[in-house]
């Protein structure tokens, strides 16, 4: 098979969801969420996440002046949440920055994400950062070549650390096929050089992001 090329685009600051809500009149670090109805909390959470995923957007589209269409317009892209900053997870003693990676349309899959995650995050760790990586996989011939790049991924990240990523909770659509990759396709889950002068993290037993090795 021929050798599959593709780059990825990263978003040029870290993302902050403590900033993007100020930016926005709202301070997520004083919120008394319990005395907040629903309808208001999702009014606020779809603000904010809507300015975060925009932000995302425009890294993507400014990126490459030769890339056709918005990243709304991708459907077999690949992509990859990772902490920012000086912080990795603790994966059972190795430390890595990949929170999640996952594939399809991109936008609408980050929209849910933060969706979920902004609550969570800014009530346990509110000035946490990511950073999010992008690629949209076209292979001559295979539609699904993206979903084969995402379980590729996946099996890398689990050689390496013996799980899936914390927010991972299956590996991807197993294949069968032998793709030879460009250099840098797995860049997103390599460690940076100063990773282990950092601070490594991860969820107690009761925490709803808690991950438990032994069940690999």
């Amino acid at each position: 098979m021929a050798k599959m090329d593709f780059y990825w685009t990263k978003t040029e600051e870290p993302v902050r969801i403590s900033e993007y809500a100020s930016e926005l009149g709202f301070n997520l670090r004083s919120l008394e969420y319990s005395g907040l109805s629903e309808n208001k909390w999702s009014w606020i959470n779809s603000k904010v996440k809507s300015s975060i995923v925009d932000y995302i957007a425009e890294c993507w589209e400014d990126e490459d002046e030769e890339r056709s269409g918005l990243l709304s317009e991708v459907k077999q892209g690949v992509y990859v949440i990772t902490l920012a900053d000086n912080l990795s997870i603790d994966y059972d003693g190795k430390p890595s920055k990949v929170l999640y990676i996952g594939r399809g349309k991109i936008r609408e899959r980050l929209a849910a994400h933060f969706t979920h995650w902004i609550r969570h995050i800014t009530e346990s760790l509110q000035d946490i950062s990511f950073d999010v990586w992008l690629t949209e996989i076209k292979t001559s011939g295979s539609k699904e070549a993206f979903k084969d790049v995402e379980a590729d991924l996946l099996a890398d990240f689990y050689e390496k650390f013996g799980s899936h990523p914390l927010q991972n909770s299956k590996s991807g659509d197993s294949h069968m096929r032998d793709h030879k990759y460009c250099s840098n396709w797995n860049k997103p889950l390599k460690n940076t050089s100063g990773i282990n002068k950092g601070w490594s993290i991860k969820p107690l037993k009761n925490n709803d992001w808690a991950l438990d090795f032994d069940e690999y």
